[in-house]
C-alpha cells in the first residue's frame, strides 16, 4: 500500500510533479533550504538552512540596520562579499529544488 501525504495526492502525475516543483521553489525563495525540507531531502535542506543562517547572521553582526537605512557601512566589501555568498546560496537552493522536485518521489 502506498502513503501518500497531504501535498502528494496525484500519483506521479506531470501536474503532480510540477506542483510538487513550484512549492518547493517558493520555499526555497522565503529561505534557503526550506524547499529541500519539503521534499524530504533532509542533508541538502539542513545545509541549505545553516549555510543561509550563518550568512545571515554574519550580516546581522557587520551591519545594524540604522547604519544601513542612514548609508553608513564599516566595512563595505566585507558586506558585498556576504551579499553575494547568500545571493548565491539562495539562487542555488532555489535551482536545487526546482530540480529535486521533478525528480521521482521515494
Amino acid at each position: 500500500m502506498r502513503n501518500v501525504t497531504f501535498f502528494n495526492q496525484m500519483d506521479g502525475s506531470v501536474s503532480g510533479s510540477r506542483r510538487r516543483q513550484w512549492i518547493a521553489l517558493i520555499l526555497s525563495g522565503v529561505f534557503p533550504g526550506l524547499g529541500q525540507l519539503f521534499l524530504c531531502a533532509w542533508g541538502k535542506g539542513i545545509a541549505f538552512l545553516l549555510a543561509g543562517g550563518v550568512l545571515t547572521w554574519a550580516m546581522g553582526q557587520l551591519v545594524s540596520m540604522e547604519d544601513l537605512l542612514a548609508g553608513r557601512l564599516a566595512y563595505p566589501l566585507a558586506i558585498l562579499a556576504l551579499v553575494l555568498a547568500l545571493l548565491a546560496v539562495f539562487l542555488w537552493s532555489i535551482v536545487d529544488a526546482w530540480r529535486s522536485g521533478s525528480g521521482p518521489r521515494a
